[in-house]
């Protein structure tokens, strides 16, 4: 089907952006997957390698939680990649019309979460104060048993030198970490003055975490030096690129909504000529 410059632009323009996106979702798909049906294969790679991050994901249960994540995330690049460039490569004007309402979809989603954090500032804080306990005190545990969640509070806490959602009491109520820490723990090792790098959990005093004092750890931290506190003080702190890259985001999601039904109307048009003549 003979196209004009313009539409031939935006059909080359589809295809490459979106081929892209296919290739990328459908690698991380497909890692996901083995990563969920086979996790021993990853479990024997993170203990031989000497990379100390990948040590703190050799939990089954943390990879099975993150396969699952992945494979949502994937999944939909993979589709929405598959939509985008095939719809542009077979000059589909139904596969075109889904992948173009599909980015409108996540394009308003973006928009009306960033407007309701935006003017329910005081409630976002509330609710997101209400979710950190509730993780906290049905999914946090013990290292050795050790969940994403674990993982996901041990690292916050390490990186922004707090303990607990406003300090260390909220342990108490950590059912799974009561019920497998020793009796004489009072605060998890991320919660103490850490030696070298944080992601080793090494505290500085061996005796932190069954005698946390004010200089060994950060257990009973100021309400302003929480890591309630600090996860918003660093949200702001990252505002700027933030807002930067979700701008750049938007922008090309706009470009791409508006290609693929220009090159929808365009293929269209094509096609009533071809049927005239």
């Amino acid at each position: 089907m003979g196209l004009d410059c313009g539409t031939a632009f935006a059909k080359y323009l589809l295809c490459f952006f979106n081929f892209i996106f296919f290739a990328a979702g459908g690698l991380v798909l497909a890692l996901s997957i083995w990563l969920a049906v086979d996790n021993t294969s990853f479990l024997l790679l993170t203990r031989v390698s000497d990379n100390e991050s990948l040590q703190q994901f050799n939990q089954p249960s943390v990879m099975e939680h993150g396969a699952y994540v992945l494979i949502v995330a994937g999944g939909l690049v993979f589709l929405i990649g598959f939509l985008g460039c095939c719809g542009a490569a077979m000059e589909s004007r139904a596969l075109l019309t889904m992948y173009g309402l599909m980015i409108i979809v996540i394009f308003l989603l973006e928009v009306t979460g960033g407007a309701l954090a935006a003017v329910y500032k005081a409630e976002t804080k509330e609710e997101l104060q209400n979710f950190l306990k509730h993780t906290l005190k049905k999914y946090y545990s013990t290292q050795s048993q050790a969940n994403s969640v674990t993982v996901a509070w041990n690292a916050l806490m390490a990186e922004l030198k707090c303990c607990g959602v406003n300090n260390y009491t909220d342990f108490q109520q950590a059912t799974m970490w009561q019920a497998n820490k020793s009796s004489d723990v009072l605060v998890p090792r991320a919660c103490c003055v850490l030696e070298g790098n944080p992601i080793k959990f090494l505290p500085l005093d061996p005796t932190c975490i069954t005698n946390p004092t004010l200089d060994n750890s950060y257990y009973l931290t100021l309400l302003l030096q929480s890591c309630l506190s600090r996860l918003q003080e660093n949200t702001f702190y990252y505002l700027s690129p933030m807002l930067s890259v979700a701008i750049c985001l938007g922008t090309l999601q706009l470009i791409l909504i508006t290609h693929s039904f220009y090159m929808c109307r365009a293929v269209s048009k094509a096609m009533k000529v071809a049927t005239v003549d």
